[in-house]
């Protein structure tokens, strides 16, 4: 396994992104454009759900999902990006694991958060989804801030 990590940073992107001037700063301040976009999204959302907003009804800030989903791909792209820098110091740190794992909890409990409120918006189940769901997403933005203290090239 370390030799794909090994090959992923020897990479021309890995290389790019590690030696530039340039290369981690682009990619890095593109991944934060992504990540507002798509968490701001989820959160506006969520917030909703939770009471926030009364007046605009939950559904019609669904139509707000392809901005997430585009902020998503920046950050995917962005991601992948800075992960080819590091990748084989990133794959064993613990932070950035909790930092994936988080991710993949937030998007599934969006997943849950809006098919419970689909089917009855008025359950307990919907908001305690709804307060997970902010919880994975804000564990994953701090999680990735705090790969910078965790983590030294």
């Amino acid at each position: 396994m370390f030799d794909l990590f090994m090959a992923i940073e020897n990479s021309s992107l890995g290389i790019t992104i590690r030696e530039s001037a340039w290369g981690f700063a682009i990619a890095l301040a593109l991944h934060a454009i992504g990540m507002a976009t798509s968490v701001g999204v989820v959160l506006l959302i969520n917030f909703r759900i939770l009471g926030l907003l009364k007046q605009i009804p939950v559904l019609a800030h669904t139509a707000l999902f392809g901005t997430a989903w585009l902020g998503f791909v920046i950050n995917f792209l962005s991601g992948v990006a800075l992960y080819s820098s590091h990748a084989s110091k990133y794959s064993y740190e613990w932070i950035f694991i909790l930092k994936l794992s988080l991710l993949a909890l937030g998007g599934l409990f969006m997943k849950f958060t809006m098919d419970a409120f689909r089917s009855n918006p008025a359950e307990f189940k919907v908001k305690a989804f709804s307060v997970i769901c902010i919880c994975c997403w804000l564990g994953a933005v701090v999680t990735g801030r705090l790969m910078a203290y965790f983590y030294s090239a």
